[in-house]
């Protein structure tokens, strides 16, 4: 009875196939796993910012979405020197313009995104507030500006128009 088995020439012909295809595929899987981390940012960013403006038209007040470095702490607060991508807080403004003072009502807390990621913005740099009316208003009071996450050399834009309306733009970092 012969016996069934591979030879070495074999077996090193598979493994060299193998490494061949491993060698094509591990660039793309980075791409991938880049393209799916900038994804999940800007829909976890643009989820909150249409968060903010529909529960500031339902509850007829100001609700804001402020930077935090503190987001899992016990009370966390909006940090002037946190970037956006150290995360973020939704909440309803009652108080302080900007501020989570101790009657304002914690909506949505996001921790900090992946260490890849990179969040700028043009005109919120400490925070964006939407009034009862639906419209938007920056930090230093304009209702309109960009927010850029870049992650590994492309950059996804969240443009807010004046009336408060996010939408999405594509480029590279």
């Amino acid at each position: 009875m012969a016996s069934r088995g591979f030879t070495l020439v074999e077996l090193l012909v598979v493994l060299a196939v193998g490494a061949v295809l491993l060698a094509i595929a591990i660039p793309s899987y980075a791409f991938l796993v880049n393209s799916s981390r900038l994804a999940a940012m800007t829909n976890d960013l643009v989820s909150a910012l249409h968060l903010t403006r529909s529960e500031a038209i339902k509850r007829n007040m100001r609700v804001t979405v402020c930077k935090t470095s503190t987001a899992m702490a016990e009370t966390p607060a909006c940090d002037t020197t946190a970037g956006w991508q150290q995360g973020w807080l939704v909440f309803v403004d009652g108080g302080t313009k900007g501020v989570v003072d101790s009657g304002d009502t914690l909506l949505w807390v996001q921790d900090r995104a992946h260490t890849a990621v990179s969040i700028t913005s043009n005109n919120y740099g400490q925070y964006i507030s939407y009034l009862p009316s639906g419209r938007s208003q920056g930090s230093n009071g304009l209702p309109n500006g960009t927010i850029q996450i870049c992650v590994a050399g492309t950059r996804r834009d969240i443009i807010i128009n004046i009336t408060g309306r996010p939408r999405l733009d594509s480029g590279t970092c």
